[in-house]
């Protein structure tokens, strides 16, 4: 699905176990190796997803034994499928999950706000920490530049999956190109969708795809030259990723959007843009042909990316966690 995986020195131990991503939650060998690591940590992180469900019933069990290892997940404020008949016993699953768990941290402060009053949980169980990435590591490679006069760089990065839009990107890239002759677009990542990128690499020179990219290092000279990032379909953690690097993001209304959208300002550091294709050409344009509104827009982004550290995420779980 385009997924890369990093490789570096932890500072954790990381145990790999040889299961299939799909098979996680059902796998004898995953509920023994928890079992017999269980009494060595006070918490246990298990996503609240179905296909953890068999897994959650064990840890649930097993925990129940000791009073001294809890469970916890992190998630969004209710399951997710694609399947609209579902959304009842979604809502049922949601509920199990949170019941059965000790804790639970969301994604942002809205989405545990929606699930207290949706009554999915407790509030007294209820938590949250902003979602992030590895703030630590791009600062390494980067420190805050405005984009070059010189450049027009619009970036998309995420998975090359049909939920991310990929057609959509490239209409827009295309209309856009008529008025910003010296308009460039750059694609980070890969996945199924990947063909659709290769044929229009072929017809533009103007297209640059550098396939899966995992490094800050390699990522960081890409962000410097671009002047925002759009996505069109469904967004998360490229919102963060956006604004740590100080760029404006822009993407497509949808109600499929993760939480991390709350971070989204409309017309302040970034757009979501409605269904007038035409109207939505025009603001990108404005944008991108606007220095100062941009050098504004970036400056926002800035900010927001500031208040998303991996050091406030740290800070913030271990008092979650913590809390009494």
């Amino acid at each position: 699905m385009g997924d890369k995986e990093l490789e570096l020195d932890w500072d954790f131990e990381h145990t790999k176990l040889d299961i299939p991503k799909s098979k996680f939650g059902t796998s004898k060998q995953v509920m023994q190796f928890i079992k017999k690591e269980a009494k060595n940590f006070d918490w246990i992180m298990v996503p609240a997803e179905k296909k953890n469900l068999p897994l959650f019933v064990y840890l649930t069990k097993l925990s129940s034994v000791s009073s001294k290892t809890k469970l916890f997940s992190y998630n969004h404020p209710v399951l997710k499928t694609k399947n609209k008949n579902l959304k009842v016993l979604d809502l049922w699953l949601s509920k199990f999950f949170f019941k059965n768990l000790d804790r639970v941290v969301f994604y942002t402060k809205e989405s545990m706000e929606l699930a207290i009053n949706e009554n999915l949980i407790d509030f007294k169980k209820s938590y949250w920490v902003n979602n992030t990435i590895d703030t630590i590591e791009v600062s390494k490679f980067y420190n805050f530049v405005e984009p070059s006069k010189e450049v027009n760089n619009i970036l998309f990065i995420g998975r090359l999956i049909e939920s991310k839009k990929i057609p959509e990107l490239l209409k827009y890239y295309n209309k856009l190109k008529i008025d910003i002759t010296d308009l460039k677009l750059e694609i980070i990542g890969d996945g199924p969708m990947n063909a659709v990128v290769k044929k229009a690499v072929e017809n533009d020179n103007d297209i640059i795809w550098h396939k899966s990219l995992v490094d800050e290092e390699k990522i960081a000279p890409i962000m410097s030259r671009s002047c925002l990032v759009f996505v069109p379909g469904h967004s998360g953690l490229s919102i963060n990723h956006a604004y740590v690097y100080g760029r404006p993001y822009v993407t497509l209304e949808s109600d499929k959007h993760g939480p991390e959208i709350s971070y989204l300002i409309d017309g302040v550091n970034g757009y979501i843009l409605g269904e007038d294709f035409d109207a939505n050409c025009q603001k990108l344009t404005a944008l991108l042909t606007n220095r100062e509104m941009l050098k504004s827009f970036c400056q926002n982004a800035n900010a927001k990316g500031k208040e998303l550290s991996v050091e406030k995420w740290v800070a913030q779980m271990k008092n979650n966690l913590l809390d009494e």
